[in-house]
């Protein structure tokens, strides 16, 4: 391939490329929501998050969705990192909110 043909084809990939955007763009219908996911897109770190969370069993999703949910105010939530490479979480708001669920479902048994 020469010099003029690459130039050519990368010419043409961009204006594919401009066209898949903008048929995206259209097919959102929530221009606000677009621009939220592309202003978090650029968060350090958060593409590769999104990516090990989907490559996750769907049983490790549900439990982190379920533990953020009860958790309920993000800021609450630490993180620790013991010598074995276990991290843990741990938020007020969700352990009542499991200990509730718990105590509830351990009465009608």
């Amino acid at each position: 391939m020469s010099c003029g043909e690459h130039v050519e084809r990368d010419e043409e990939l961009g204006a594919d490329l401009g066209d898949v955007v903008q048929s995206l763009i259209a097919q959102a219908g929530n221009n606000e929501r677009l621009l939220e996911c592309c202003y978090w897109t650029q968060e350090p770190g958060l593409l590769e998050m999104i990516r090990a969370f989907l490559a996750m069993p769907a049983e490790a999703q549900t439990v982190l969705r379920a533990f953020f949910a009860a958790a309920g105010v993000p800021r609450s939530i630490t993180p620790s990192l013991d010598a074995n490479g276990t991290v843990t979480l741990r938020s007020p708001e969700a352990a009542a909110v499991l200990v509730t669920l718990f105590s509830n479902n351990s009465g009608s048994a």
